[in-house]
């Protein structure tokens, strides 16, 4: 565990500043638009809904409304970097020829590979949830401050606000976990390929994916290729998104979100329920499966580089 934990700091101390960057780019945005009274206009089913300005609506609002856009912001930002930097990492030792060096060490293959994956798949999404919670919470008291004053702040239910931010977190942890075990397959397939082909990797692995959706599902009696990648995206974002308990709620005013933050903590934990009974399927099984072998793949590019 020792090895393993220090094989992540590395990845940590090599990335540390773009991470960083990364993760408080948005709260530092979010800082300055705070004190914008401006109103926002939405749609829904078709129609306009214009909302009242920010700085006029109650300050649960307000610091619900910061919360979602800081965190929501933070966590695309980490998945889009995520999405251009994992298939150069797996050739990077080879490339600057560090190879050598983590060789020489007292350390497997495997335990390398499986830093580098969890530090960059799963630390740095979760990372991003708690910078996007913090600086949400960060801008809200700067916007409710500036336009209610510093009471409103302190007088809004923070029992109820603290354990509602909490069980999101967890089921956003859990959620991310298996979105990642869904998404295994498509991630550590390509960053196989990326290993062994080097920057045809990514290239090869669209043409196949192309090919096998509309050339070969076409002459197979049951289509094969189109379904399973819609079945792993589908799933992974359901992971994520998809909030059943919540169906059925009408926020109209702040007593509507007072009530929802008194139901939220036990709704959550359904929800983790239900993301772990939906992922007992045969399908998870094979996602699962598909993972091992570009696991497997990358350590043996990783074994046959020395």
């Amino acid at each position: 565990m020792t090895q393993f934990l220090t094989l992540m700091r590395r990845e940590w101390m090599q990335h540390r500043t773009g991470w960083l960057v990364l993760l408080l780019a948005p709260t530092v945005v979010l800082l300055a638009l705070s004190f914008v009274d401006g109103a926002m206009q939405i749609n829904v089913n078709d129609h306009d809904v214009q909302l009242p300005p920010l700085r006029h609506a109650a300050a649960l609002v307000q610091t619900g409304l910061m919360l979602l856009a800081v965190t929501g912001t933070t966590f695309v930002l980490a998945l889009l970097t995520l999405s251009f930097q994992l298939p150069g990492l797996a050739r990077r030792d080879q490339q600057d020829g560090s190879i050598a060096f983590w060789c020489s060490l007292p350390v497997g293959h495997g335990k390398s590979v499986a830093a580098l994956l969890v530090t960059h798949i799963l630390l740095l999404p979760w990372l991003a949830l708690l910078a996007g919670m913090a600086g949400g919470l960060l801008a809200a008291l700067v916007a409710v401050v500036a336009s209610l004053g510093p009471l409103a702040w302190l007088t809004q239910p923070w029992g109820l606000l603290l354990a509602s931010i909490i069980a999101l977190l967890l089921r956003l942890s859990l959620g991310l976990l298996i979105a990642a075990a869904w998404l295994s397959p498509v991630i550590l397939l390509t960053m196989a390929a990326a290993a062994w082909l080097k920057r045809w990797g990514v290239p090869v692995v669209v043409a196949i994916s192309l090919a096998g959706t509309l050339v070969l599902d076409k002459y197979l009696a049951q289509p094969v290729v189109g379904p399973a990648l819609h079945r792993l995206s589908s799933e992974a974002l359901q992971a994520l998104l998809r909030i059943d308990a919540l169906q059925g709620f009408s926020l109209r005013g702040a007593d509507d979100v007072e009530v929802l933050l008194r139901a939220l903590p036990m709704l959550q934990l359904h929800e983790m329920a239900a993301l772990l009974t939906r992922a007992a399927t045969p399908g998870f099984v094979l996602a699962l499966a598909g993972g091992a072998l570009g696991f497997a793949l990358l350590v043996l590019r990783r074994q046959r580089s020395v």
